[in-house]
């Protein structure tokens, strides 16, 4: 199933010949010279006036070059096979750049002032509604380097990491891959062939499953090329930068302590039997001798319906209604006034995601909508970030952004609250376990799955700088091992699946960011319990939780709720919900087959 809904983007720029958007680099090129030429080596010596001022100006340049950047990564994302849109993403980030290098050495002066004197920097209430920025740029301190130095650093990443990343999107933006069946050959992008490993008929999941091996494989040697050249970047920086352990700079970056978040993975490790507990089951409903790799999203009824965008569009706006009307009105407008593009074509970047600009402009949705359940709850996952985004614009721009280890917060929330919804229809008893194991798998892929994920970087990383160059066999041999883990003997992780970390782009971008769900996913199931016990009373401190944006660190978030995320018996207790869910599946199951 395909939807014709596309976005907007002239509220941004009517195309990428726009004159306007090369008028406003130019214009914030010149700003941030004059800020440079202002205040270059005078930070330490400026009156809190006068840094507020500086600071409000630095942040205003800051947030104006959001706009051509989010509509040359908007426009490549929708797509990636017109070269105008990759040349507009370079032209961009070049100049992007050279704007960020003329206003690097703001940051790294506030870094260096004396603690005396940010304390009476402070003091001016201005200053002081950019306290939390502030003082988490100023953690940033033992990993900064001189000012020529990160000038470096930011020059040569347009033809160092970012190239890179550049060359993974556009390679596997424009990927191929054929599916051979029953003599025919179909032709799908990556999105398409996906979907495909959710197809009721285990043959055409199989085929699947090897065009998409097929597909990476051709192109391995590029895939493993890439991985290789950032992993070293990233070692480079590390060492440069001071950093101790690879993943120590995302965790820095995400305000959550590194040893908060190995609690909580240790947690998830130890509760991997939960996933072999549930796929020996769906083993059994599948009536199935042994599941391979293919059969981990097999629908347990063949006639899985289609449910219209019209349809998947009313059901989660409801759903977001009822817990908050105020939260309604703010998903429907993506859908009036042309915020989602959720059209399945070629070129169109895989998966799905929701880019939020800035506190005086909306937030975007990009999706590939097929028309399945997943897809109605992946569309209120993405609207629950726009929503995020949109309750924080009360924060100033250097704040609005919340760290990513609370970015799930309102996205998966969301998800929940549709979920619920969903289940709460009169369905016969085959599609409430048909829905319940769907969410059940979705938990896992985001609980389960991304843990093990990071335990791959973790590996690859590690493997990197201990021995050079690693060769495709050693990056697919700890991929297997390490997803193999997660399912135990309850899954056969097939020889194609060794080549399946290559389409992942969380690698490329954002490394060991995959975390960020698992955190996101436990996080969420504790307040949605909470909020299933309190009612309409959770609504508010829920919602001001949104409104905080970046403004705080996620651990002080969450105390304010009086959560500690600190201790492992507050991962455990979200871990035991999961489990209990594989509970329902079961005692489902078995109410199917007494009503058999």
């Amino acid at each position: 199933m395909t939807t014709p809904v596309t976005w907007d983007l002239s509220d941004l720029y009517v195309g990428v010949e726009d004159p306007k958007l090369t008028a406003d680099l130019d214009r914030l090129d010149a700003r941030a010279a004059r800020f440079a030429e202002a205040y270059r080596g005078k930070v330490g010596q400026l009156s809190p006036p006068d840094f507020a001022a500086a600071l409000v100006e630095y942040e205003a340049i800051q947030r104006d070059v959001q706009n051509p950047s989010a509509f040359a990564q908007l426009v490549f994302a929708a797509d990636s096979l017109n070269p105008a849109h990759g040349a507009l993403v370079q032209l961009v980030q070049e100049r992007e750049v050279a704007i960020g290098r003329q206003l690097l050495f703001f940051s790294l002066e506030i870094v260096e002032l004396p603690d005396d004197h940010f304390a009476r920097l402070l003091e001016d209430p201005t200053v002081a509604e950019y306290r939390h920025y502030l003082e988490h740029l100023r953690s940033e301190r033992p990993h900064r380097l001189t000012e020529p130095e990160e000038r470096i650093l930011l020059e040569k990443s347009i033809t160092g990491r970012s190239a890179f990343q550049r060359l993974f999107d556009e390679t596997i933006g424009a990927a191929t891959f054929k599916m051979e069946l029953h003599g025919a050959t179909q032709e799908m992008n990556l999105s398409e062939i996906l979907d495909k490993q959710h197809d009721a008929d285990r043959a055409v999941r199989a085929a699947s499953a090897a065009a998409l091996t097929a597909g990476l494989e051709e192109r391995s040697r590029i895939f493993s090329y890439i991985t290789n050249t950032l992993a070293h970047d990233k070692a480079v920086d590390d060492r440069l930068t001071r950093f101790s352990h690879p993943e120590a700079s995302r965790h820095l970056s995400d305000e959550v302590d590194t040893d908060t978040v190995h609690t909580m993975l240790d947690a998830c490790v130890d509760h991997f039997g939960t996933v072999a507990r549930y796929y020996h089951l769906k083993r059994e409903m599948l009536g199935l001798d042994r599941l391979y790799h293919y059969d981990r999203y097999a629908p347990l009824f063949p006639e899985e319906s289609v449910t219209p965008w019209e349809e998947a569009r009313d059901i989660v706006v409801d759903a977001y209604t009822r817990f908050s009307p105020t939260v309604g009105d703010l998903a429907r407008r993506f859908f009036d006034q042309r915020w989602i593009d959720a059209e399945v074509r070629a070129g169109k970047r895989g998966g799905a995601f929701c880019m939020g600009i800035a506190p005086d402009w909306h937030p975007y949705v990009l999706m590939n909508y097929l028309g399945k359940q997943r897809d109605v709850l992946t569309l209120a996952h993405e609207l629950g970030h726009g929503i995020h985004d949109l309750l924080a614009t009360g924060q100033h721009f250097l704040e609005y952004h919340p760290s990513l280890a609370a970015a799930e917060t309102a996205s998966v929330f969301g998800e929940m609250l549709t979920f619920d919804a969903l289940l709460a229809r009169d369905l016969p008893a085959r599609d409430r376990l048909s829905l319940l194991t769907e969410q059940i798998e979705g938990i896992f892929a985001t609980v389960f799955r991304q843990t093990a994920m990071y335990r791959f970087e973790q590996c690859v990383h590690t493997a990197r700088r201990e021995e050079g160059e690693l060769p495709i066999d050693r990056i697919n041999a700890l991929w297997q091992e390490s997803i193999q883990a997660m399912f135990g003997d309850s899954v056969v992780m097939g020889e194609g699946h060794r080549v399946w970390w290559m389409y992942v782009p969380h690698f490329i971008h954002t490394p060991f960011y995959v975390y960020a769900y698992a955190f996101g996913q436990l996080l969420v199931i504790a307040l949605y319990a909470r909020y299933q016990r309190e009612g309409q009373e959770f609504v508010p401190r829920y919602l001001d939780i949104l409104r905080a944006g970046g403004s705080k660190r996620p651990a002080d978030l969450m105390a304010g709720a009086g959560i500690d995320i600190s201790q492992r018996a507050f991962w455990e207790d979200g871990l035991r919900v999961v489990d209990g869910m594989v509970t329902r599946a079961e005692e489902a199951w078995r109410e199917v087959n007494a009503n058999a």
